[in-house]
């Protein structure tokens, strides 16, 4: 009797939910280039084109699928492999805003240079870099604060695996991933995360 299994694959892949896209559709995106294809969580600004995918695959986050004889479906929510993910409609500033700094619609200032010295200074050049700062300008008193974003890492087999499969998929049903691999979670926030919030937030104080 064939136990249930489970692996992560793609759950995402150029903002399309796999689960829900036909075998046809699956083998299109598969072959596609990742720079010719458009970002959806990327803020388009005015006059622009949507900035296209950065990430080669196109592979927005990891899910988790369970296959029971011949049946896969897709369990748990999905895990974001791309940090451009998190910038879907804006929603983490206006959650963030809405928490910290009391509005929905703080002035979002990307990649704030800091860690400069008198050279780094005078060359422009920063030895790091604040992902974002968020700022509530309203009233008289300044509020603001700084916000870090670590998309999951994943250990295990490349995704190259499962875009062979997707390539010649023609259903039915969900695909199962080829081979093994797991989000890291420790290696994106205790090993990656929290070094970087430890630099920088030591680096505030020294400022202060």
């Amino acid at each position: 009797m064939q136990r249930m299994v489970s692996r992560y694959g793609a759950g995402e892949l150029y903002g399309f939910d796999v689960s829900a896209l036909s075998a046809e559709r699956i083998r299109e995106l598969a072959f596609v280039k990742h720079k010719n294809v458009p970002c959806p969580f990327k803020p388009q600004e005015a006059g622009k084109p949507q900035p296209k995918c950065s990430k080669k695959g196109g592979v927005c986050s990891l899910r988790q699928y369970a296959q029971d004889a011949d049946v896969v479906t897709g369990v748990g929510k999905p895990v974001t492999t791309c940090p451009q993910r998190l910038l879907e409609r804006k929603l983490i500033f206006e959650w963030v805003g809405e928490t910290l700094l009391g509005s929905r619609t703080p002035t979002v200032i990307s990649e704030l240079r800091f860690l400069m010295g008198a050279l780094e200074a005078k060359e422009g050049k920063a030895v790091g870099k604040i992902d974002k700062v968020l700022v509530n300008a309203e009233g008289q008193t300044l509020r603001w604060c700084a916000l870090e974003m670590q998309a999951v890492y994943f250990s295990g087999k490349s995704m190259e695996n499962d875009f062979v499969q997707m390539r010649t998929w023609t259903g039915p049903g969900l695909l199962f991933p080829q081979v093994q691999r797991r989000p890291d979670f420790r290696s994106s926030g205790p090993k990656r995360l929290m070094p970087q919030l430890q630099i920088k937030v030591r680096a505030k104080e020294a400022n202060n």
